[in-house]
């Protein structure tokens, strides 16, 4: 396992590196209220209006992630012609983001989660509901060898492909099965993290599940974590595997020797929105790079630390990772 100043040395190094980041795009917005009164029409509560703020989430959240830690970053996904969409677009462009690849749908709006939050006085704000735009159907024929095309396309120049399934869209199984064709064609390693469908990720240099979406994918108990790893990975014939474990830490799976564990690096756990992105950047990065299953488990677990203890999408940056990785009590090697 590479040193806390290895490590440091290490980040800086990510701003030469390229990666394409594929998945569903959606706009996350937030919507700050104050619950002032009950209705007198009917029991439930009525809010006031106080702010709204709106960032790229899902695949975006990962991209703006990767990103923010200093790589370039390629976006293949979809938007709608909308006002969502172009704020999408807007943000990423801000960030020096290269969105040739999102294709600009007209018949379709873009994907958004939209949460309200409601705050009484003396007390912080909390999410009360949500409210979803999601796709009418799954990925057609024509939009995806669009989406294929722009695949081929960006991962021309690129050192690492990506792919975040969000709600199984995207991510079709077409796509799934020509992304890693791309990758080996180009000789670069392709990453992936799937919020229910990772059982179907098939011949993956990395994987990053938590223990839900592994145990989802090939059955088993929790109590047996070593077990469950190993299926996972030679189910889908993937060289590494990462699997989080929430509070428990990590269970780190090389391409070859037995399993590490790490504990948590966390501290406070505010919102836990967007983690699995966080370690999914720093992963990919990472990996890129050569480092360790044990640096890459650390650094990843110091990356999404910094995420949960902050409200709702918060995008990660260099900056944050290094400071983590120096507030960490101790880097020590990960027992079996």
């Amino acid at each position: 396992m590479l040193s806390r100043e290895q490590i440091l040395k290490e980040i800086a190094r990510f701003q030469k590196l390229t990666v394409v980041v594929a998945g569903d795009l959606f706009l996350d917005e937030y919507i700050e209220t104050e619950m002032f009164e009950i209705s007198k029409e009917g029991p439930f509560p009525v809010l006031r209006f106080e702010s709204r703020t709106q960032f790229a989430g899902a695949a975006g959240n990962l991209a703006s992630a990767i990103r923010g830690l200093g790589a370039q970053v390629s976006v293949v996904g979809i938007v709608g012609k909308d006002r969502n969409g172009q704020v999408i677009l807007d943000q990423f462009r801000a960030k020096g983001m290269r969105t040739r690849g999102i294709l600009i749908d007209p018949e379709k709006p873009t994907l958004t989660y939209t949460k309200f939050r409601a705050r009484v006085p003396n007390a912080p704000s909390k999410e009360v509901f949500r409210m979803d735009v999601l796709p009418d159907g799954p990925l057609d024929a024509k939009r995806e060898e669009k989406v294929l095309a722009a695949l081929a396309r960006e991962t021309k120049r690129a050192d690492a492909v990506i792919l975040l399934d969000q709600i199984r869209h995207l991510i079709s199984p077409r796509v799934l099965d020509g992304a890693p064709r791309l990758a080996r064609k180009r000789k670069i390693p392709i990453q992936g993290s799937s919020r229910d469908h990772i059982g179907e990720f098939r011949g993956f240099d990395l994987i990053t599940p938590n223990d839900r979406e592994a145990l989802g994918a090939v059955g088993g108990g929790r109590e047996d974590i070593a077990g469950l790893g190993e299926r996972l990975k030679r189910h889908g014939k993937h060289r590494k595997v990462i699997l989080t474990l929430g509070p428990d830490g990590m269970a780190l799976f090389p391409e070859k020797g037995p399993m590490a564990r790490i504990p948590t690096v966390a501290r406070q756990v505010i919102d836990v929105t967007g983690a699995g992105d966080a370690v999914s950047a720093a992963a990919v990065l990472g990996n890129v790079l050569g480092w360790d299953i044990e640096t890459l488990g650390f650094t990843a677990s110091c990356a999404a630390a910094v995420v949960i203890a902050r409200v709702g999408t918060y995008h990660l940056t260099a900056a944050d990772l290094a400071r983590a990785v120096c507030e960490c009590p101790e880097i020590g090697s990960p027992q079996p």
